[in-house]
C-alpha cells in the first residue's frame, strides 16, 4: 500500500526481491518530481536497492515476514544553516539489527583473496552512491537513511 501527500511518499513490501522492482519504480517516479535530482536518480536507485535487499536477506534470514516500510521525503531541509534541499529515503527491516562497524572487513576489490566472497560490497556501494548514509536502531531492526542533497 503506497500513500502521498506533498512532500512524503510511503510503501511497504514484503520481504521478497520480487518487489526490489517495484521500489525502484517508486523511488525513480517520485524523483522526477524534483526535477534538480534528476542527475542523482540512478546513483540513488542503486543504493535503494542494495539496502532494500539487505532488508529482505536478514528477515528471511530470520524467518520473518513482517513487511519492510520504504518512505522518501522530498525537499528535506539540510538545516537552517545549510539552505540545501535533501531527498531521504528510509527502508524499516524487522532483521533483528546490526551494528556497521561490528562487519568483518573484505579484502581490497583488486586482492585476488577478495573472490572467495560473494557478497559484502552494499554497503559500500551505498556510501559511494549517496551524499550520506544513517543506520538507527529500531525495536527489531535497523532504519536506514539514504540522503542525496541538491
Amino acid at each position: 500500500m503506497a500513500d502521498v501527500d506533498a512532500t512524503t511518499v510511503r510503501l511497504e513490501i514484503p520481504p521478497r526481491r520480487d518487489h526490489l522492482a517495484l521500489v525502484r519504480l517508486m523511488v525513480s517516479g517520485t524523483l522526477s518530481i524534483e526535477r534538480q535530482m534528476a542527475e542523482r536518480v540512478e546513483d540513488l536507485l542503486l543504493a535503494v536497492t542494495e539496502a532494500c535487499a539487505n532488508a529482505i536477506q536478514g528477515q528471511q534470514r530470520l524467518g520473518r515476514d513482517d513487511q519492510i516500510q520504504v518512505s522518501i521525503e522530498l525537499g528535506v531541509s539540510g538545516g537552517m544553516d545549510s539552505g540545501r534541499d535533501e531527498v531521504v529515503v528510509t527502508i524499516v527491516d524487522h532483521a533483528g539489527g546490526f551494528e556497521p562497524g561490528d562487519l568483518s572487513p573484505l579484502p581490497p576489490a583488486t586482492d585476488p583473496g577478495r573472490l572467495r566472497h560473494e557478497s559484502g560490497l552494499g554497503l559500500t556501494l551505498m556510501r559511494g552512491h549517496v551524499d550520506e548514509v544513517r543506520f538507527t536502531p529500531t525495536v527489531d531492526g535497523t532504519a536506514v537513511q539514504l540522503v542525496i542533497r541538491t
